[in-house]
């Protein structure tokens, strides 16, 4: 992956790398313009994570074509040996990271043959708050040269390979189930709230896109996701604050309207998700 990365075609793209000599966990982040992004079938099991603000996408990982709009630290699962094409409509910063696919079965006791397919995972992007902070630590420590951190990416790889698994078995469960939403419904539904933060989204909007009743929807929903509509609305509205806190130069009136939210809002949302108003969460990051 590193070698493709940092001397392939997409070079030029390279913002950074880091990987560690003690092991080939190698992770990159890279500044995509908008435009095609086509990557060889690698040996590593690859997580595709956007690090910038969201952006439209077109892609096929090897589980069939879909597309929809990322936001920040949302993220896809490329199985090892297949190629991804993906074609963004907007300019995309994301993050890469490769896990060797020895380590992978190892951690989840699986033959040496086993292709790591991760089924739905490998089918739309995701989000998953655990996976999010393992990512971020991982940058942080990739850059350390100490006992400790090599320690710590360790751990971390088994952390995420059986998070992986898990979510795995979470949609195979739903699949038996029958019940929650069909994942190419919340897929569907998550894009929409991602692309119309800014806006006023309602229930009966949100249900027009699976074809349930809003009462149905919002049933399907929280099954599906662990929360109602509207809470999981405003988790992905603080996350945009968040991002745009920490990587913008906008005022907290630009960002709340960027949100969906008054300033107001903003600031009772903010501190009720994270402890902090939004200026100090800036003033901290």
């Amino acid at each position: 992956m590193l070698d493709f990365f940092a001397r392939g075609r997409d070079a030029p793209f390279l913002e950074e790398a880091r990987a560690r000599p003690d092991l080939p966990v190698p992770m990159i982040e890279n500044a995509h313009p908008a435009g095609h992004l086509s990557t060889p079938p690698v040996c590593e099991l690859m997580l595709s994570q956007s690090v910038g603000a969201p952006f439209r996408y077109h892609c096929d990982i090897g589980a069939g074509p879909f597309s929809g709009c990322a936001g920040p630290r949302e993220f896809v699962v490329i199985a090892p040996q297949v190629a991804g094409r993906c074609h963004m409509r907007d300019p995309a910063r994301m993050r890469f990271f490769g896990i060797p696919p020895e380590l992978a079965r190892d951690c989840l006791e699986r033959d040496p043959g086993d292709p790591l397919d991760f089924g739905h995972l490998h089918t739309r992007h995701h989000r998953d708050p655990l996976i999010t902070q393992a990512l971020d630590a991982l940058w942080q420590e990739m850059g350390r040269d100490d006992p400790a951190a090599q320690l710590f990416v360790e751990s971390m790889l088994a952390v995420l390979v059986v998070r992986l698994a898990r979510m795995a078995e979470h949609d195979r469960d739903l699949d038996r189930r029958r019940g929650g939403l069909a994942p190419h419904q919340s897929a569907r539904v998550i894009d929409y709230m991602q692309c119309h933060l800014d806006e006023r989204i309602t229930l009966r909007d949100l249900a027009a896109l699976t074809g349930l009743s809003p009462w149905h929807f919002a049933r399907a929903f929280r099954d599906t996701h662990g929360l109602p509509p509207h809470r999981y609305l405003t988790r992905l509205r603080v996350e945009r604050a968040r991002d745009l806190l920490t990587r913008t130069s906008l005022s907290i009136t630009e960002i709340a309207a960027a949100t969906g939210y008054s300033p107001q809002q903003l600031v009772r949302h903010f501190r009720q998700a994270l402890g902090v108003a939004p200026a100090a969460y800036r003033r901290l990051h």
